[in-house]
């Protein structure tokens, strides 16, 4: 059984280098990291988010996500607001920037996922994406 887990764990890492790598690289054409892309594809899904909902959600760590999103707004793609409930946090919106790139953004993550499925067949590609959905959903609901 330990074996079968090495394997996995490798096989995940394996996937978070080469995806990242990959979805860089696609990123570049809109002057983005991938780390900035995420964001805006998140931030652009749920339309408002505050930052504790994306590091959450992202599962990293709040200084991470501040200076993302600081970064974010200098050049324009997100605007950060004092939530109206909660004046110690922050509301999180994209501009019409942001969702200018979002198909764009969202094409380069197909284009990754296709790349790291290429020897699927379509009926294991979805199975794949459907397990890890369940996978992190599964993960981000043990910090709860």
């Amino acid at each position: 059984m330990s074996n079968i887990m090495d394997n996995a764990f490798k096989s995940i890492s394996i996937l978070y280098r080469k995806s990242h790598i990959w979805f860089n690289d696609g990123c570049v054409q809109y002057a983005l990291t991938g780390a900035q892309a995420v964001v805006i594809l998140m931030v652009c899904d749920f339309e408002v988010l505050t930052q504790d909902a994306i590091t959450k959600r992202l599962g990293l760590d709040k200084s991470v996500i501040a200076k993302t999103v600081t970064k974010l707004v200098k050049i324009g793609f997100l605007v950060r607001t004092t939530n109206a409930k909660d004046k110690r946090t922050y509301d999180i919106r994209p501009t019409q920037k942001a969702w200018d790139v979002y198909s764009l953004v969202k094409e380069q993550v197909d284009v990754c996922f296709k790349r790291m499925t290429q020897q699927m067949t379509d009926i294991e590609r979805a199975e794949f994406a459907r397990l890890l959905l369940l996978a992190a959903e599964g993960a981000i609901a043990l910090d709860d």
